[in-house]
């Protein structure tokens, strides 16, 4: 069952957080490839049973890896459109007077 954890971190600290996210990753593509690996020397040894066993393996560190990379994708795309907003954002916001005093006072 996959849970989904959130937790806050300061934006200046997303890229760190994003990369240490995809160290998972990393150390997991390593395990596909001894798994790999492994389904050969299998197969080459006609052990099918045994082969099995680690295809299934394999196709759930695949799969661990896609579910951790579209996290890594979503938490990215936030931070670049949060950093696009702040390029849009000038630097100093008009003052608005919600009571229409200011503009009866000024155009009498």
């Amino acid at each position: 069952m996959r849970v989904r954890i959130s937790y806050g971190a300061d934006v200046e600290e997303v890229p760190e957080e994003i990369e240490q996210m995809f160290t998972y990753v990393s150390q997991k593509s390593r395990n596909v490839m001894k798994q790999v690996e492994t389904i050969e020397e299998l197969l080459e040894e006609e052990d099918l049973e045994t082969t099995l066993a680690v295809i299934n393996r394999l196709r759930l560190t695949l799969k661990s890896i896609d579910l951790r990379l579209a996290d890594v994708e979503m938490i990215s795309q936030g931070y670049l459109t949060h950093l696009e907003g702040d390029k849009n954002v000038p630097d100093r916001r008009p003052s608005m007077d919600s009571t229409g005093i200011s503009d009866a006072i000024t155009n009498p």
